[in-house]
């Protein structure tokens, strides 16, 4: 197609996809919770992406509507989720583009591996192509909750929901959590740490990529929040991003004063490194 035609398709612009191009080719399939059904229902848009083994271009013409309550179909308005998933509260789902390389029909799958390569997926019948393009967490309704995205950026738009609530810290102790986002990927969380500690309280808050080798014990150099106060009742809160590990997992860690405290982490969203770089 001619750019100056003023007509330039997903489809067309596939076409030059591997030509020298590397897996990371992807263009459009913005998700969005569907108008309809908001909670269980997901809206793809139209676009293209190379499958993640580098062998074909998985194009898809038209927008599809699918549905995580209901197990895989084909098409629109049609089951989604892979057929070994159950819909569950406080889970996280990636969202794959999927093509039969006999038929060339592509489709999207729903599951609970968020993973580039999908090996945990349980793949419809003949459907032997994918590509992570997305991600959604449902709340504790097991409903979809509300979100942006912008390319590889996916902001959680409804309540934030709450990742950790530990009352039960050791000072200046790392422990870790797994969030429920892609692994590999940037989260973008709000943190904070309620501190009932008395008189002269030295509270602190830490949140690192696993296996980082910072130090909870006051001599931080890439701290991602380190926050200290003196007062009878301390709350140290801010918002940023950290990056989980291959299994999804950051650590957490509190300097507390001689009281009782309760470190919380809440998802924001994330940047799902893994969507334009497998």
């Amino acid at each position: 197609a001619k750019i100056a035609d003023g007509t330039i398709a997903s489809v067309d612009l596939a076409a030059g996809v591997g030509r020298g191009e590397t897996t990371g080719a992807i263009g459009g399939l913005k998700t969005s919770n569907d108008g309809t059904d908001a909670a269980h229902d997901l809206n793809i848009a139209v676009g293209f992406a190379r499958d993640y083994t580098d062998a074909a271009e998985l194009v898809l013409a038209s927008a599809l509507i699918k549905q995580i309550d209901a197990t895989w179909a084909v098409g629109t308005n049609a089951g989604g989720l892979d057929s070994t998933d159950t819909v569950g509260a406080n889970t996280g789902y990636g969202v794959y583009l999927i093509r039969r390389s006999d038929t060339g029909v592509v489709d999207v799958l729903i599951s609970s591996d968020m993973t580039a390569a999908g090996s945990a997926l349980t793949m419809p019948t003949n459907y032997d192509q994918k590509r992570l393009i997305g991600w959604v967490r449902t709340d504790g309704s097991a409903n979809i909750l509300a979100f942006t995205q912008v390319g590889d950026y996916f902001r959680i738009t409804g309540e934030l929901p709450t990742e950790v609530s530990d009352a039960t810290i050791t000072s200046e102790a790392y422990e870790t959590a797994t969030l429920t986002v892609p692994p590999s990927t940037i989260a973008l969380i709000y943190g904070n740490m309620d501190e009932n500690a008395g008189t002269g309280s030295n509270g602190r808050l830490y949140i690192i990529t696993n296996g980082a080798g910072d130090d909870a014990g006051g001599g931080l150099i890439e701290c991602w929040l380190g926050i200290q106060t003196a007062a009878a009742y301390d709350r140290h809160s801010m918002a940023g991003e950290v990056l989980t590990d291959s299994s999804g997992i950051i650590q957490y860690a509190g300097t507390k004063g001689n009281g009782t405290c309760t470190v919380s982490i809440h998802l924001i969203g994330c940047k799902l490194l893994t969507r334009s770089n497998p």
